[in-house]
């Protein structure tokens, strides 16, 4: 069990990618007093583990009342993570205007660069094989971990560059991809047998 936890605790931190997206965040929030940019990372942080443990608590019940098989979701899951991860590779995100700090926190810090479709896939896929409680204990992890990632962004982009940042970010969505790719085959075994 010790051994799931760990493998998708690198998982979840691996598609939530905060070493990825600190370019975006500090984007976005690079302005902000040393205070704010903590209220703001910390209510993005909050937000994205609140919507993950949402999907992760659901786990089933969608599936269920729409009479969705498992395999029909691994299948439709890896086929959504592999066209981010594909999309992500060859197309930036493009940033918002100016917006309260507060707002940003939400969107887009929040949603879609912490909690994006492919992460509460991701959560959602977690439940399912591990169970809940062990799904919410990963995403609090995952969180403490993105959050203290995120708080140091500075520091990482100092020690990276602005090149190594590119270098990990396009390396965690070639992992993301290839989980993809393994959802599919994983769900397409499932719906089939």
């Amino acid at each position: 069990m010790l051994e799931d936890l760990v493998r998708w605790i690198i998982i979840m931190y691996i598609v939530v990618d905060p070493i990825g997206n600190i370019p975006l965040f500090l984007a976005v929030i690079g302005r902000l007093r040393e205070e704010a940019r903590a209220r703001v990372v910390r209510l993005s942080v909050v937000v994205a583990a609140s919507v993950l443990a949402l999907f992760a608590v659901m786990g089933e019940l969608p599936l269920a009342m729409f009479g969705i098989t498992r395999g029909d979701f691994m299948l439709a899951s890896g086929i959504v993570l592999l066209a981010i991860a594909l999309n992500s590779l060859v197309k930036p995100y493009e940033l918002p205007r100016e917006a309260e700090p507060a707002n940003l926190a939400v969107v887009p810090l929040a949603i879609p660069f912490l909690a994006g479709p492919a992460s509460i896939t991701m959560a959602m896929n977690m439940a399912l094989e591990l169970g809940v409680a062990p799904a919410l204990l990963v995403v609090a992890v995952v969180s403490v971990l993105t959050y203290m990632t995120l708080l140091g962004a500075t520091k990482i982009q100092r020690f990276l560059g602005n090149m190594g940042l590119l270098v990990v970010e396009k390396i965690m969505l070639l992992i993301v991809a290839a989980l993809g790719a393994s959802m599919v085959r994983r769900g397409l075994v499932e719906a089939l047998t």
